[in-house]
């Protein structure tokens, strides 16, 4: 307060700093205070959006309870808890060049990595966005593609006698058998490729890449959520959980192995693969292990929620995805989804005349189209200004000619959205 106090009483020290100061604010008001009109218009979605602590309790106190249910069996909660094969995290001191792979949602990364055992490290890649056919193709054309992208960034390796060292990071739910070995449980992100569920993502990769004549090695197989916990442990070796938000969202902490009772009490029978997780160094009564708790399917259970407080238009945005019913939780906080709970409630105000109402014909495209509005749009909106950075925001989308009034209403809901 006092640094702003300071600033005001500089800036009006002279006639021309006060005519800047006053148009300043006046921009600031135009930005920041909606209409009348447009405030009546928000407030029942403001309502519905609102999170007070009473609801916020009941949703953490039902997340613990589901940690421990999954935590206790298979099949019990509706958070996997799924044991990673992992019980350390880096010190900082590791050293070397490494090959990395990061496939987690629409976008995915090459990169060549260099660790100078000092907590700091140096990084070249490439990125890559993934099209719709690609990601409702085949799970064989998906990995083509992605082993084409590799060969790119090491040309080197193609045909090369040593094969270069590969971490593979793999952003969707995995039962992992081993260090380098796990089979996809279900897709999740908008991913539909047939072919995939249900076996070895290494093993589909490794195929891929010997096609494509690319002599690497596929030493790892990681979430990127235990991915960004290492990241952030080479940099704090006291780092303990990995939280990701972006295209999905998830979330990964250490555990106490006795705290995870299916990991020793699983049937040996049926999965022997995992015999290793009831011996050391997997399971010592005090040892680590890291839990990938894939969090996004939070509160999920057949299409119901118990606790999340979803609106209309959560489930709109359910009904239309490729998993409905599915990682609902992921669906009301990820990028993937927020541009589109945004455009569903944009398109209800545009239908009662109240945003837009002299362009229904030329916003029908970008409202009434799923898709229509995607998260960067709804990100731009609501970081804007101005009135002139939401009408260029909003000409990317196929929208022009918007009003003041319209940009206030629509920069109001993103925050609605965002805030929630």
């Amino acid at each position: 307060r006092i640094r702003i106090s300071l600033v005001i009483v500089l800036l009006c020290s002279s006639a021309a700093n006060a005519g800047f100061l006053q148009s300043f604010i006046g921009s600031f008001q135009e930005c920041f205070h909606p209409t009348p009109e447009s405030h009546a218009s928000l407030a029942k979605i403001r309502k519905e959006f609102n999170l007070d602590t009473v609801k916020l309790r009941r949703i953490t106190d039902h997340m613990l309870s589901e940690m421990d249910a999954g935590l206790s069996a298979e099949g019990s909660s509706s958070l996997l808890m799924i044991p990673t094969h992992l019980t350390a995290v880096p010190t900082g001191r590791e050293t070397g060049s490494y090959l990395a792979l990061d496939l987690g949602g629409t976008n995915f990364r090459v990169l060549k990595v260099t660790l100078r055992g000092d907590g700091t490290h140096e990084v070249q890649q490439s990125k890559h966005r993934l099209s719709e056919a690609l990601m409702a193709g085949s799970g064989a054309a998906l990995f083509d593609y992605i082993a084409e992208k590799v060969a790119d960034m090491v040309p080197e390796a193609r045909g090369g006698a040593a094969a270069t060292p590969l971490g593979f990071t793999f952003s969707f739910p995995v039962q992992q058998t081993a260090i380098d070995a796990g089979r996809l449980i279900k897709w999740t992100k908008g991913f539909s490729c047939p072919g995939v569920e249900g076996e070895d993502v290494v093993g589909l990769l490794r195929d891929a890449l010997a096609r494509a004549g690319v002599s690497v090695k596929v030493a790892a197989l990681v979430n990127d959520t235990p991915g960004t916990l290492f990241a952030g442990a080479y940099k704090d070796p006291a780092a303990a959980a990995g939280l990701i938000l972006g295209t999905g969202t998830n979330l990964c902490y250490i555990e106490k192995a006795r705290r995870i009772p299916k990991m020793v009490n699983r049937p040996f029978h049926r999965l022997p693969s995992v015999a290793t997780w009831c011996i050391p160094p997997y399971a010592r009564p005090q040892a680590d292990h890291i839990v990938n708790t894939e969090w996004g399917n939070f509160d999920s259970c057949g299409g119901a929620s118990k606790v999340l407080p979803r609106t209309a238009y959560d489930e709109g945005v359910d009904k239309l995805s490729v998993n409905p019913g599915s990682h609902l939780y992921e669906k009301m906080i990820s990028g993937m989804y927020l541009g589109e709970v945004v455009r569903q409630a944009a398109a209800e105000l545009i239908a009662r005349g109240e945003l837009l109402p002299a362009l229904k014909s030329s916003a029908a495209h970008a409202f009434s189209t799923p898709g229509g509005f995607g998260t960067e749009v709804m990100s731009t909106v609501e970081a804007s200004k101005s009135a002139a950075e939401v009408q260029a925001a909003l000409g990317k989308a196929g929208v022009a000619g918007a009003s003041a009034a319209d940009c206030r209403l629509l920069q109001g809901l993103c925050r609605i959205v965002s805030t929630r």
